[in-house]
């Protein structure tokens, strides 16, 4: 168990030291709210040329849905179910249903949004990029299911 602690954290370190060392290969380009350029997390890993880097700049810097405004909206949507759950007697389930339903629509909102910004990406990139990024994507899938393996708790005993 110790030594899948110890082999756990030296992946973990190997992870860190890689993110560091494409940080200073290339400048990132713009990130989203969530970090990753439109969906695209290993979008760092390519080299842009100029022309695609702006581009890519513009189509982050585009209209998007106010985040913060809409973040703000669930926030009180989600204050609305507590109100009605602590609230005595019986509960208005049409009305929690409702407030449900808006927050699921900023979800669905905003998810197709970051599709849209990053079917935009993927129409700037080559072939090359493309086929650049998904190895990268794999390549972590991979680990990350090496990691959970190495992470996961022992089988019980078969007595």
């Amino acid at each position: 168990m110790f030594k899948k602690m110890i082999l756990a954290a030296t992946l973990v370190g190997g992870f860190a030291g890689i993110s560091a060392e494409a940080a200073v290969a290339a400048p990132p380009p713009p990130p989203s709210c969530h970090g990753a350029p439109g969906g695209m997390p290993f979008l760092a890993q390519v080299n842009l040329s100029k022309a695609q880097r702006k581009k890519i700049d513009a189509i982050l810097k585009a209209d998007h849905p106010d985040f913060h405004a809409d973040m703000d909206k669930e926030s009180g949507l989600h204050h609305q179910i507590q109100d009605l759950l602590a609230t005595p007697g019986k509960v208005d389930e049409a009305q929690i249903a409702s407030l449900q339903q808006q927050i699921a629509s900023i979800h669905q909102t905003h998810e197709a949004a970051r599709v849209q910004t990053a079917i935009r990406i993927h129409d700037v990139l080559t072939a090359d990029q493309l086929s650049q990024i998904k190895a990268t994507q794999d390549k972590a899938d991979s680990l990350h299911a090496q990691l959970r393996a190495l992470m996961a708790p022992p089988a019980p005993d078969a007595h």
